[in-house]
C-alpha cells in the first residue's frame, strides 16, 4: 500500500514554555527519532511559523535543525500554511494573504532552501473556494481536505465487521487526483477514520490498524491518504507514536510525498467543487449550512461576540496605518487571530473560559497599542470584551456548557473518544 501522510504541528502564540517543552519531549522529538532511524520513510510536514519561532526563542533550536536535516536528506517535504493558525475562510482576503506570507517569510528564514511552495495546509482543514483561489494565486500547487468536503453531498456507509465506524463519503476514491473546478489547484482528500486512529486510541497495534484498513473497501486500490496533528503522536494520545512506528516497520507500507502521489495519479484526474467544511464537520452541520461549527456556530452567542470583536479590531487597526504604533499593533493583531479562542468557546465538547478571555484580551491590547484611537471605538471593543467574559462566566455557573456538550455528544453515531479518553 502507498501511504501519503501529512503531520501538522502548531502551538498557539505565547504558549507556556513548560507546555512547549512537554510537547517537544512527548511528540516532536519522538517523531524525529522515528524518522531518523528509518531513512526510507517520508512524510509531509506543516509547521506553522508561530511554532517555528517559539522553538527558536525557547531553546529548542535543535528541533528546527533536525527537521531541516531530514528535509535535506529527502524524508520531509515542508508544507505551507498561515502563521498564527487562523480560520482562513472567516477572514477578509487581505488577512488571509498576510497570514500566508508571514508564514512563508518566517519559515524560509529558518529552513532556507528546503522550504518551497508546493502543498498548503489549511488550519483545521477549513475550506472555501475564496480561500482556494488565494492559495492558488500565491503559487501553491495542492491542498489537502477532509473527505467530507468531497463535492457531492456526504452519504454515510457503514463499515464492515465490528468497528461501528462510518465511512464519511462512500463515493470518494483515493486512487485518483482531484482538481477544483475553475482552478488549477489540486486536492487530496484525507481518510477521516484512519487519520483519527492516531487520536482516538481505537487501534492498539498494527493488527488492529489493518482491520480498519480492510474494513474500508475504498482502500482496496492500495492508496492511503491521512492528515493529522503531529501532537497526537505521543502528546495527546500516548502510545500513538509507537503504533505509527510499528506500521512503518511492517514492510507492508511504502510512504510517498504528496508531490510523488500527484505524479502517480496525474493521468486520472476528476474535477470537483468541494464543500465549505473543516476536518471536524459533520454531515448534519453541512446540511444545515454550518461549515465551521467549532469556530463560528450561528447559535453560539459567544462566537458571535468574538467575531464582532475580531472584525472590529481588524477594521480599526488596518485603518490606522499612519499611526506611530501601527506596526506593533498590527503584529499583535496577527497573533490575536489564532483559532483556539473560538474552538474553546464551542462546548462541542471543548471549553476553557481562560482561553476565551485571553482571546478577547489580545484584541483589546492590540487596539490600545495605537497612539490615536477613537474613544468610542475602544469603548465598543471593551463592551464586547465584557459581554464575552460575562457570558462565558454565566455559561459555567449555569448548566449551559454541560447542556451544549450533552446535545453535541447525543448527535454522534458512535462512542466519542478524545485524546484516548472516553467522554460520556
Amino acid at each position: 500500500m502507498y501511504w501519503s501522510n501529512l503531520l501538522h504541528i502548531y502551538q498557539p502564540p505565547n504558549q507556556k514554555k513548560e507546555i512547549l517543552a512537554r510537547v517537544v519531549e512527548e511528540s516532536y522529538a519522538r517523531i524525529l527519532d522515528i524518522l531518523e532511524k528509518r531513512p526510507k520513510i517520508k512524510i509531509n510536514l506543516n509547521i506553522c511559523a508561530s511554532l517555528t519561532e517559539q522553538l527558536a526563542k525557547s531553546g529548542f533550536q535543535k528541533v528546527i535543525k533536525r527537521i531541516k536535516n531530514l528535509a535535506e536528506r529527502g524524508q520531509i517535504e515542508l508544507v505551507g500554511s498561515a502563521k498564527y493558525h487562523p480560520i482562513l475562510p472567516l477572514l477578509p482576503k487581505s488577512e488571509v494573504i498576510r497570514q500566508i506570507k508571514l508564514n512563508e517569510n518566517s519559515n524560509q528564514k529558518y529552513f532556507g532552501r528546503v522550504w518551497q511552495k508546493k502543498g498548503f495546509f489549511l488550519p483545521e482543514l477549513a475550506y472555501d473556494k475564496k480561500t482556494a483561489r488565494i492559495i492558488e494565486q500565491l503559487g501553491y500547487q495542492w491542498i489537502i481536505l477532509d473527505e467530507i468536503a468531497y463535492g457531492q453531498r456526504p452519504s454515510a456507509t457503514n463499515y464492515k465487521s465490528n468497528t461501528n465506524i462510518r465511512i464519511t463519503n462512500s463515493k470518494l476514491k483515493f486512487d485518483r487526483l482531484y482538481q477544483i473546478q475553475g482552478l488549477k489547484l489540486k486536492v487530496f482528500f484525507r481518510n477521516r477514520v484512519i487519520s483519527n486512529l492516531f487520536f482516538t486510541g481505537l487501534a492498539k497495534n498494527f493488527s488492529n490498524f489493518m482491520k480498519f484498513i480492510k474494513d474500508d473497501p475504498r482502500l482496496e486500490t492500495g492508496y492511503l491518504i491521512t492528515c493529522l496533528d503531529g501532537e497526537n503522536l505521543g502528546h495527546h494520545c500516548p502510545g500513538a507514536e509507537k503504533l505509527w512506528a510499528e506500521i512503518l516497520d511492517s514492510g507492508q507500507i511504502q510512504t510517498l510525498f504528496f508531490s510523488e502521489l500527484d505524479f502517480k495519479l496525474k493521468n486520472n484526474i476528476e474535477e470537483i467543487d468541494p464543500l465549505p467544511s473543516s476536518w471536524a464537520s459533520s454531515k448534519k452541520e453541512l446540511n444545515q449550512g454550518i461549515p465551521y461549527a467549532l469556530w463560528f456556530h450561528p447559535k453560539n452567542k459567544i462566537h458571535q461576540l468574538q467575531w464582532q470583536l475580531t472584525n472590529l479590531a481588524i477594521k480599526t487597526i488596518n485603518r490606522a496605518k499612519n499611526d506611530l504604533n501601527y506596526r506593533m499593533a498590527r503584529q499583535n493583531l496577527d497573533q490575536a487571530l489564532f483559532s483556539c479562542q473560538y474552538w474553546w468557546a464551542s462546548g462541542q465538547p471543548w471549553w476553557d473560559r481562560k482561553m476565551i478571555e485571553r482571546g478577547a484580551s489580545n484584541f483589546i491590547e492590540s487596539l490600545k497599542i495605537l497612539k490615536k484611537i477613537e474613544p468610542k471605538i475602544l469603548k465598543q471593543a471593551e463592551n464586547l470584551q465584557q459581554k464575552i467574559n460575562q457570558l462565558a462566566r454565566e455559561w459555567e455557573e449555569t448548566d449551559r456548557v454541560d447542556q451544549i456538550r450533552r446535545d453535541y455528544l447525543s448527535t454522534q453515531n458512535q462512542t466519542q473518544w478524545f485524546g484516548g479518553k472516553q467522554i460520556s
